[in-house]
């Protein structure tokens, strides 16, 4: 008997991974067709556009494999079932393509949960039918969000779902409820079969058309498993315990963007598998651990059943409670420590500038990317622009200190430290910036060229780790003040050889970029620039902000730029004098 009991739910969960299996492809040519296309950005945590029609392949998964393999006396609530879930993925689909908004993504929800109460699938707790209802629709509502909350990495929703289905169908075959574990099988299958296109790096997004139809599959389940000889005192904490994880986030990230004084329905980088891994996991290595937590919680959840008493099981419930309201705790203490709107994309970035004005350039670089070198040059005292008279002069200790609380892992404190040390520091360079590079935690690395030697017309000269450091980035920032630091670093052969060799985008951040390259042509520098960024009212063929000074819009055109160049893999031609005269 148990043989077939698991020949059965395995065939139904085969044939639901074949499906979602097959179909995912299909939904991939169809999304680059109808251009459903999820494109990164600073509230995104992907860094390539990727189709987001995987849903429709959940959805034929789960809802075929349920009418291949159901029936019998739960007819009609199987029909209310694949109602609600049809309905469901349709306002997904609809959300996906032009954006319900919030009221019309939970009017929809309702809807659907509404079809499926008077389909006789609805909580018993109460003795009135109306009650049951609304308890049933508010499940069922939280439950969808919460999942939906969950898409936001690569393999996270449709993995956790999948093991949470997995502890709903062991649960609901040892209680012989066929179509529970019938559900539970389909939606098993059907997440494992997508997850083959969705573990990262993802190729498919499942979109709101899936994740929403997820939710509602895992609602029904909380709601339909049941347990005879159980108190209802006990058994009410199964579902929670089994979708702790989603429901955790949930919470989570309401609190924090309330805290924040932010709308907690809006798409942001810090949910609880962002944040794991901010504090340093890896991606795969994030989703993991929560797959892991799902598990032990299904586990958690058996044991409060069949094997603890009453009072364990709330002990039990009680512990779980607390240690989620510490960990929950402690991910908002260390997330007040990072800065918001991050892109964090794994890139490597090279940024050379100088002036107070370049601050907001190097923060825009700290928004976009987690390694960044700072490339500075030293400048001896007869060094001059020959056509302006004006003279080059190397950072000081006083920017450098600025530079160095931008690219820091922890700017407030980097900052007290630096303000505590004396301001009359004698040591060259090189050496202020070897000292903080030992001493700091900084988000990459200062890089500091050699000093020129006697007689040499040159102010320095190009030390070995800035020349690797330029063949090794995937991109490269100019900007501030041409004649601090910038035109010093440029002049310098080896370096100008080395930015015209490497394949990646050069971009230059100026209020005129047409003076600013007249500028470097003059002093000699010329095919270093492949990209500008300006003002919207400087025209010419450079990308416009509305504000250069807001260093988000800098960061999210940056972002832009280099994922431009890593999709197509062709780079423009360096911006000279006869493209804007």
């Amino acid at each position: 008997m148990l043989s077939e009991t698991v020949l059965r739910y395995s065939l139904i969960a085969l044939v639901a991974g074949l499906i979602a299996f097959v179909a995912t492809p299909l939904t991939l040519m169809a999304a680059r067709r109808m251009r459903l296309i999820d494109k990164p950005g600073p509230h995104k945590f992907h860094i390539a556009p990727v189709p987001v029609l995987g849903g429709i392949a959940i959805w034929a998964a789960i809802i075929g494999s349920l009418l291949i393999f159901g029936g019998g006396r739960e007819y009609r609530e199987l029909a209310s079932i694949v109602v609600g879930g049809t309905l469901i993925s349709i306002v997904g689909l609809v959300d996906d393509r032009v954006g319900l908004g919030p009221l019309g993504k939970v009017f929809g929800q309702t809807l659907a949960m509404l079809l499926i109460a008077i389909g006789g699938v609805s909580v018993n707790m109460f003795d009135a039918e109306w009650m049951n209802i609304c308890l049933t629709v508010l499940w069922g509502v939280g439950v969808i969000n919460a999942v939906n909350l969950q898409d936001n990495m690569d393999g996270l929703a449709a993995g956790t779902s999948a093991v949470a289905a997995l502890s709903f169908l062991i649960l609901a075959v040892i209680n012989g409820q066929i179509l529970v574990a019938s559900l539970a099988s389909a939606l098993l299958g059907a997440c494992l079969g997508f997850l083959f296109y969705n573990y990262q790096p993802a190729v498919s997004f499942m979109g709101d058309t899936g994740s929403m139809l997820l939710g509602i599959t895992l609602a029904v389940l909380g709601i339909k498993l049941t347990f005879p000889d159980v108190s209802y005192t006990q058994t009410w904490m199964v579902p929670v315990l089994v979708l702790g994880v989603p429901v955790f986030d949930t919470v989570l990230v309401v609190v924090s963007r309330i805290r924040r004084g932010k709308p907690w329905w809006q798409g942001g980088v810090d949910h609880t598998s962002h944040r794991l891994v901010k504090l340093g996991l890896s991606h795969r290595r994030t989703i993991t651990a929560l797959y892991i937590v799902t598990g032990i919680l299904g586990i958690m959840s058996a044991v409060i059943v069949y094997l603890a008493s009453p009072m364990i099981s709330w002990i039990l419930a009680s512990a779980t409670l607390i240690l989620g309201v510490v960990v929950l705790c402690a991910l908002e203490l260390l997330w007040d420590g990072v800065r918001d709107n991050h892109l964090d994309a794994d890139i490597k970035v090279t940024v050379i500038g100088g002036g107070e004005e370049f601050l907001t350039i190097l923060e825009a670089v700290t928004i976009l990317a987690r390694d960044v070198s700072l490339i500075l040059t030293p400048v001896v005292e007869n060094d001059s622009d020959i056509d302006t008279g004006m003279k080059w002069t190397e950072v000081g200790l006083r920017r450098l200190k600025d530079f160095v609380i931008c690219i820091a892992e922890h700017p407030g404190s980097v900052r007290n430290v630096l303000n505590d040390q004396d301001n009359d520091i004698d040591d060259g360079l090189r050496e202020r910036a070897a000292l903080m590079n030992a001493a700091l935690r900084l988000r990459g690395q200062i890089l500091v060229n050699l000093t020129g030697s006697v007689g040499d017309s040159r102010s320095a000269v190009a030390s070995i780790d800035v020349l690797s450091d330029i063949k090794e980035t995937e991109l490269v920032v100019i900007g501030g003040d041409l004649y601090e630091n910038v035109m010093p670093t440029l002049a310098l052969p080896e370096v100008q050889r080395e930015l015209t060799r490497v394949k990646c985008p050069r971009v230059l951040v100026h209020p005129d970029p047409e003076i600013a390259l007249d500028t470097l042509q003059a002093a000699g520098i010329t095919s270093v620039i492949t990209h500008a960024i300006a003002p919207q009212d400087i025209h010419g063929p450079w990308h416009s902000v509305t504000d250069l000074h807001d260093s988000s819009q800098v960061a999210t055109v940056l972002h832009r730029i280099w994922l431009d160049r890593n999709r197509t893999h062709i780079l423009t031609h360096p911006l000279g004098i006869g493209l804007h005269g």
